[in-house]
């Protein structure tokens, strides 16, 4: 028999019709008279498009003709809450629960909102109620708990609902979705992973799921899968802007730049002036030593946001890398306005200010860098270098000591110092570094000579390297 499919298509038109008389009656601004079931279809579908205020709209209306059905009020409490007017939805719920205090959706409702304001037991006891008095639908009820639960934030006891909604039916996606998404709130990756394969073997078609183990994939550093799951989720749904972002995202990480600019600017098709990605597509073009097009890049993304740092920064890069220092220097400063906390601004700023001999600009920027990122033993040895080409070898020597503190014991910092002090004839501290060196990193010895080749023509230089050798052990 077709009973089920005939039914549903005859309500499937009732609803259609009621929509029809209400938008009619709004655009004529007449008084039409609707039954409550009627109102009951309109505002279900306002609800189920997420338009409330329609929904609160019309159901209001219901209830001026209808005064005394609770079945109205009831969907008022439920539109209030979808709202975020959750006292007086709360408000609602308590009176009608005087009428009706077995109805199981009030008590869902009543639980629902002292949750999010915070009153956890009587939440909960709210939500037993709920189950006590629901008879047919406790699946749907134990849901609707777990995520009132997931959406105050609460994810493990989402998890314990959503559990027992499994219990009654292993195959409940709307269950396997939300175990899912709550097992990756709470970093438990591989669980999570687990449901959302369930989940996916009853619908395969879902680009959500398929994006949603992307993430999975990229916070577990395995890109490649993250990759193949964010294409999965454009072969299903090639409009899915966020996917594309990401699938650039995590081809950039592999170095797959070539297809992360395909995927990002394909992305600007949904977001054209999105500031972010254009950085991200400048990037990109950097590393692949396409100079003009990365600050091609990196000029749109400062027309849609002035006061992007990062895009600043990148114009300022380019220019670096295209000798035109006084320009670069002047998007460089900019990017600090926006941003004095990055320390690659300052690193930069420290290189074009020492090219342009602006010796103390120079040096107080790369103080900057390392005194923001002490860390980044790059910014420790490239002040010291820019020290040491401008003759100041005491100072750089200073640097490099103030960088043992938190690099303790690095053998490129001691390879360093031992040639800078050899450069200013205090060979017996050279050698005592040079050995700290040795033994730590004996492969990179030739790191001395690159920075202070006359260390070749030193006996003790080399007889202490020849004692290190691995060769002579």
């Amino acid at each position: 028999m077709n009973w089920g499919t005939e039914d549903f298509y005859e309500e499937e038109n009732e609803i259609n019709e009621s929509l029809k008389r209400y938008e009619l009656m709004l655009k004529k601004g007449a008084k039409i008279y609707f039954d409550v079931i009627q109102i009951e279809y309109i505002t279900e579908r306002f609800i189920e498009e997420a338009k409330f205020m329609p929904a609160l709209q019309a159901v209001d209306m219901g209830i001026e003709m209808h005064p005394t059905s609770i079945a109205l009020k009831v969907r008022k409490t439920n539109i209030l809450f979808n709202i975020g007017e959750i006292e007086q939805s709360l408000k609602l719920s308590n009176k009608l629960l005087l009428i009706e205090k077995t109805n199981h959706e009030l008590h869902l409702l009543k639980g629902s909102a002292l949750l999010l304001l915070g009153n956890k037991r009587e939440a909960d006891q709210s939500f037993q109620l709920a189950l006590e008095y629901s008879i047919d639908d406790k699946e749907e009820v134990l849901f609707n708990i777990g995520f009132a639960y997931e959406q105050s934030g609460n994810y493990k006891r989402a998890i314990h609902y959503m559990q027992k909604v499994l219990e009654i039916n292993p195959e409940s996606e709307s269950a396997l979705y939300e175990m899912a998404f709550s097992y990756e709130k709470i970093d438990e990756n591989e669980k999570s992973l687990a449901f959302y394969n369930r989940y996916l073997d009853i619908d395969t078609f879902s680009d959500s799921a398929w994006f949603n183990m992307g993430i999975i994939h990229t916070k577990l550093n395995r890109i490649e899968e993250s990759i193949e799951a964010y294409e999965y989720a454009l072969a299903i749904n090639e409009d899915f802007p966020n996917a594309w972002f990401n699938l650039g995202h995590s081809n950039m990480i592999l170095t797959h730049y070539e297809k992360a600019i395909d995927a990002f600017n394909t992305y600007t098709r949904y977001d054209d002036a999105n500031d972010e990605v254009f950085c991200l597509i400048g990037e990109c073009y950097l590393k692949s030593d396409n100079i003009d097009e990365a600050f091609n890049s990196f000029q749109k993304a400062i027309t849609f946001n002035k006061t992007n740092a990062q895009a600043y920064f990148g114009v300022g890069l380019t220019l670096k890398l295209k000798n035109e220092l006084h320009q670069s220097m002047k998007y460089l400063q900019k990017a600090l306005n926006y941003d004095e906390t990055n320390s690659d601004y300052w690193y930069v700023m420290g290189e074009v200010s020492s090219a342009l001999s602006y010796h103390d600009l120079a040096d107080d920027s790369f103080f900057e860098a390392c005194n923001l990122a002490p860390d980044n033993l790059p910014n420790w040895l490239g002040h010291a270098q820019m020290l040491y080409k401008k003759g100041r070898v005491i100072k750089a020597i200073s640097v490099l000591n103030e960088a043992q503190k938190h690099h303790n014991n690095n053998a490129l910092i001691n390879y360093r110092l031992a040639a800078y002090l050899l450069e200013s004839d205090n060979e017996p501290k050279a050698i005592k570094h040079l050995e700290k060196a040795l033994i730590n990193d004996y492969k990179n010895y030739n790191y001395l000579f690159e920075t202070y080749p006359e260390a070749r023509y030193s006996d003790s230089v080399n007889k202490l390297i020849s004692k290190y050798n691995p060769i002579n052990s």
